[in-house]
């Protein structure tokens, strides 16, 4: 976008180093401005904030805080210390970017006050100020809850220790922001701006994170009535006619900026992007042969299948993979465990991934890596299986080995999947890594907000607020256009299923619905889990929680995998732990510690749980 911007100031920068350009010229020239504008759209959309950032490697990579994914046997503890209680407040999970605000604010003050802008740009470049300066304050509310409230240039000579708001004078910043953005913005824009409806969507999702930690979650939350104006507003239907393709949005650049239903993206261009940028280096597979003499003959790899990196990958476990339902032979919709395949298949493949006739939920097919798939732009088929030729050899997977075959089996690198599986979501099939990844350039493109998480943002909404047969009209839309399963099937499964709390069956179908939809996407996992915990335990009040506080089941306990044998005809499930032990979870984690010698610093009083 900065690329972009500045083509368009090419006579000015050709007599006039980038360097040299002065505040005064940057207040007097659209173009300029608006160049200041883009790299804000960068360091917001593009913040690397482990646990909640937009478009960034790290949105990825931290999905395995949930249970939906492995570190890799490599990892420190760092890449996943947050799904145990290692955490304390001298950790450091960011703050408000005081710089980004500062530049923010000074945009908002020098173009309102020009005299050479029109009124059109000036209407639109303060909305865009004001959806960025929402987008990241979210980044943080989420995070910490309340926070210092920043909404003007601020000068030397005032008092810096400005204490924090509640939560909801947080969240209410956040949702005035958006509103004047929504009413400053075009209803259209170009790839990678903020159009109203991309504040509309925001607003969704800060929404629903406020209903839960403000209100705890009432029926009547003022909150859930903006999730649904909002959706109301952005045209959502029972026939999902935004919804794209899923593949189409996660699998191929082309098609994923041409995509429909993304209404906003951040983009990176091959100019300035390889591997090493994008979550591909970190979640791939790789193999340079060095394998068991019987992988070699039962499983050859024929080309340089190289990705490096993947200690920073994060395998999906079978506990994502159960939650992919299938089209049983009648037809039905039906969890893997209750589907009639599972008993009656010949082998592994046809028990539970169905490659052939694609019974699976098809959103399993362009997120997840199974085994015997084709993978490396089908250029090799890939074995997760016991001594296969991406199976890591000191995964539970080949526990064993040594004592069976006299070997250690599976793949000796040990950089591949732990738990029987890879992501692939966010993989672009045709490229094919070089042996250095810096130098594979390419295109990319992170979807930040898209409709199908829109349509199950509404969904939420009216399934909170016990309005049951809406909640089921907005599911049904991710079911049929990227689940692929029939309309009347979709209605048939949930038709008899209510209920909004732990347990409750169309909660349950929801959760499963969430998690396919949204995997690896702005660890939407992570958040929804803490947000429906939050709503259990009724909120935060006057800077504690209502209640000793809900432990979130979903993130505790052991993760699960798969051990195929080596002929791919049986299979049994294995548990096994990131390298900081098994998930445990705590009500104080609903608000995360601030940083103790900032918080000292800055005068603010660190969140419950945490002194």
């Amino acid at each position: 976008m900065i690329v972009i911007g500045l083509t368009s100031c090419k006579k000015f920068l050709d007599t006039q180093p980038y360097d040299k350009i002065t505040g005064e010229q940057t207040w007097n020239s659209e173009n300029l401005s608006t160049a200041f504008i883009y790299q804000i759209y960068q360091d917001v959309l593009a913040s690397d904030s482990w646990l909640s950032g937009y478009a960034h490697n790290y949105s990825t990579r931290s999905e395995s805080v949930t249970k939906n994914a492995m570190t890799g046997t490599l990892n420190s503890s760092y890449w996943s210390k947050d799904r145990a209680e290692l955490m304390t407040k001298n950790d450091d999970y960011g703050w408000l970017d005081y710089g980004l605000l500062w530049r923010i604010h000074t945009a908002m003050k020098n173009i309102q006050a020009s005299a050479t802008f029109s009124e059109t740009y000036k209407k639109r470049a303060l909305g865009e100020l004001y959806f960025l300066r929402a987008a990241h304050y979210f980044i943080y509310a989420k995070l910490y809850g309340g926070l210092q409230v920043i909404d003007r240039e601020l000068s030397p000579d005032e008092n810096l220790q400005i204490p924090r708001k509640s939560i909801k004078e947080t969240y209410d910043f956040i949702l005035s922001d958006l509103d004047k953005a929504v009413s400053s913005l075009p209803a259209v824009a170009e790839r990678g701006r903020a159009s109203s409806s991309a504040a509309y969507a925001l607003s969704m999702r800060v929404a629903l994170q406020a209903a839960a930690y403000v209100d705890g979650g009432t029926p009547n939350s003022a909150y859930y009535d903006k999730v649904i104006t909002a959706g109301t507003t952005l045209g959502l239907n029972s026939s999902g006619s935004q919804l794209s393709p899923y593949a189409d949005l996660f699998r191929k650049y082309e098609t994923a900026i041409a995509a429909s239903e993304n209404i906003l993206i951040r983009e990176r261009s091959k100019t300035n992007t390889s591997l090493y940028d994008i979550p591909m280096q970190y979640q791939g597979m790789w193999s340079t042969g060095k394998f068991s003499a019987y992988a070699k003959l039962h499983f050859p790899i024929n080309v340089t299948m190289n990705f490096w990196g993947m200690d920073g990958g994060a395998w999906p476990t079978q506990d994502l993979v159960d939650d992919y339902s299938v089209k049983d032979t009648d037809g039905s919709l039906k969890y893997w465990e209750n589907a009639s395949y599972a008993t009656t298949g010949a082998n592994v493949d046809q028990k539970m991934y169905f490659s052939d006739t694609k019974k699976r939920d098809l959103r399993f097919y362009a997120t997840v890596a199974y085994d015997s798939c084709l993978y490396f732009n089908n250029q090799v088929r890939v074995f997760f299986r016991r001594d296969g030729n991406v199976s890591n050899a000191n995964s539970k997977i080949n526990e064993g080995s040594a004592a069976e075959y006299g070997y250690s089996a599976g793949n000796t690198e040990n950089y591949n999947s732990s738990t029987g599986y890879s992501m692939i979501k966010y993989f672009y099939d045709q490229i094919s890594s070089l042996p250095n990844p810096g130098d594979q350039k390419l295109d990319y493109c992170f979807s930040v907000l898209r409709y199908g998480e829109a349509y199950l943002n509404m969904a939420e909404a009216y399934l909170m607020k016990g309005d049951f047969e809406n909640a089921k009209r907005y599911m049904v839309p991710t079911m049929v256009k990227h689940g692929g399963f029939d309309e009347s099937k979709a209605n048939s499964y949930l038709a008899s299923l209510s209920g909004n709390v732990w347990g409750n069956s169309l909660f349950e179908a929801y959760k499963r619905e969430r998690n396919v939809e949204m995997v690896y996407e702005n660890n939407d996992r992570y958040w929804s889990l803490l947000r429906w915990g939050m709503r259990t335990s009724g909120g935060v009040k006057n800077g504690e929680y209502a209640t000793s506080g809900f432990v979130i089941p979903a993130l505790q306990g052991t993760l699960r995998g798969i051990r195929i044998a080596r002929d791919g005809k049986t299979y049994s499930f294995f548990t096994d732990n990131n390298v900081v032990g098994e998930a445990r979870f705590t009500p104080k984690r609903y608000l995360l510690p601030i940083n103790e010698t900032f918080r000292l610093k800055s005068g603010i009083n660190q969140n419950p749980g945490w002194d």
